[in-house]
């Protein structure tokens, strides 16, 4: 194609717009006139394209996102917390971390207005126990703000329980913290090892059934370091508790006949008999004054709750209902008493406190049972039946507030874990 002309392009400026182009043109002024509208118009897109590039006329976030912890993660009160997220957009200057509804820190975008990409990262030092609500917001240049999606965290106080578990074939004892990480095997032999129990000095007791023998109760410690039979009786001497000042075990036996509930002293020695009951004796637990002790029996086709002072000379019954209630519990402070009962249905956890009043904690379809305060008394330990197997095999361990609340989950797998216990 030759070059425009003079005459050429004072006719394109005369002629410019297609309201001038008619079918009288020459074939080359219409090649003339399209060759410079489509130059025209990709010089105009190109320029607006590095404007938008440039000089955004909407600079504001696009997509705040947290990436850990995941939602429902649990961890320990006084735990340095890594919170990640990732802000998507530009002129993107300042990101706020925020907990239940108050601002816990504040970060500014190290790369600079113009990274479209901004990786967050802040360490949250847990504090309150309980459930928290948490997210992320930032902030733009022109001011605007987007936030994440809330996340829940959990936070459960500090310290280990131990529970028995099937995991590894047989039952053995295991430990682990509060937040359910650290999973330590405290005992490994070929006994059925259940029913651990922490002394404040971190003693631990259990009960071991050897293959083919009875049932004894053993002491040892969260470090391994000894192990040893504390009764060595014929038939089944199980439970074992301690009692608050760590002198005294309470234990179930069942040597003379029906099992029956016993004391000893912390080394084995002392052994005598406390209940002198017609019936099954279960499930003792001490009074926190280490005073007297709770535990269960059933007469009369009733499994009901009774109090028994440490001379045996006095017995009072606390629940007399036709449904069965059992595993009882002393709460640390002694103003409630949690139990299982099947009074409204399936097995659940309930509280009784000083003036009878009694509570549902719990409402799982297949059931709960085995509550186990924590020291301090702001927290109960349990099982529900809501594993990945049938049976005894589908207990799992949970915690939740005297009240019910803030139930968490802590193991989730297709064994048996049960009998938790609180250590300090």
């Amino acid at each position: 194609m030759s070059f425009l002309h003079l005459g050429d392009i004072i006719w394109l400026l005369r002629g410019w717009g297609w309201c001038y182009v008619n079918w009288s043109m020459t074939r080359h002024q219409k090649s003339l006139l399209i060759l410079l509208s489509v130059s025209v118009f990709v010089a105009c897109a190109t320029l607006l394209l590095l404007i938008f590039k440039w000089f955004p006329l909407t600079p504001e976030v696009l997509q705040v996102q947290i990436l850990s912890p995941p939602d429902g993660y649990i961890t320990r009160e006084g735990e340095a917390l890594v919170v990640q997220a990732v802000a998507t957009g530009q002129g993107l200057v300042e990101a706020e971390i925020w907990v239940d509804g108050l601002l816990v820190g504040t970060l500014s975008n190290p790369g600079g207005v113009r990274m479209n990409t901004w990786s967050i990262t802040y360490s949250w030092v847990s504090q309150g126990q309980g459930q928290h609500q948490l997210s992320v917001e930032v902030y733009d240049l022109a001011g605007g703000v987007l936030g994440s999606p809330s996340i829940v965290v959990v936070v459960v106080p500090p310290g280990r329980i131990v529970f028995a578990s099937d995991r590894d074939g047989n039952y053995e004892i295991y430990a682990m913290y509060t937040d359910g990480r650290e999973l330590v095997r405290l005992t490994n032999g070929p006994e059925h090892d259940r029913e651990p129990s922490c002394s404040s000095a971190g003693s631990l007791l259990f009960a071991s059934t050897a293959v083919e023998e009875g049932t004894d109760i053993w002491l040892t410690d969260l470090d391994r370091r000894e192990r040893r039979n504390l009764t060595a009786a014929l038939g089944g001497d199980y439970s074992p508790r301690w009692s608050p000042d760590s002198n005294t075990i309470a234990f179930v036996s069942d040597r003379h006949g029906p099992s029956q509930l016993y004391l000893m002293d912390s080394d084995g020695s002392g052994q005598f008999q406390l209940t002198r009951e017609d019936t099954y004796v279960e499930q003792p637990s001490w009074a926190p004054d280490g005073g007297s002790l709770l535990f269960s029996a059933k007469h009369e086709g009733n499994q009901d709750i009774y109090r028994i002072s440490l001379d045996g000379k006095t017995v009072y019954r606390l629940t007399d209902n036709p449904a069965q209630d059992w595993y009882p519990a002393w709460s640390p402070r002694g103003d409630q008493v949690a139990f299982v009962s099947n009074r409204e249905g399936g097995h659940q956890i309930y509280v009784m406190r000083a003036d009878g009043a009694k509570q549902r904690l719990t409402d799982f379809r297949t059931g709960a049972e085995q509550p186990q305060w924590s020291p301090d008394g702001e927290w109960i330990i349990f099982v529900a039946y809501t594993g990945h197997e049938k049976g005894f095999r589908a207990r799992e361990i949970y915690m939740m507030r005297p009240d019910g609340s803030d139930q968490t989950r802590l193991t989730d797998n297709a064994f048996d874990d049960t009998d938790p216990f609180w250590c300090q």
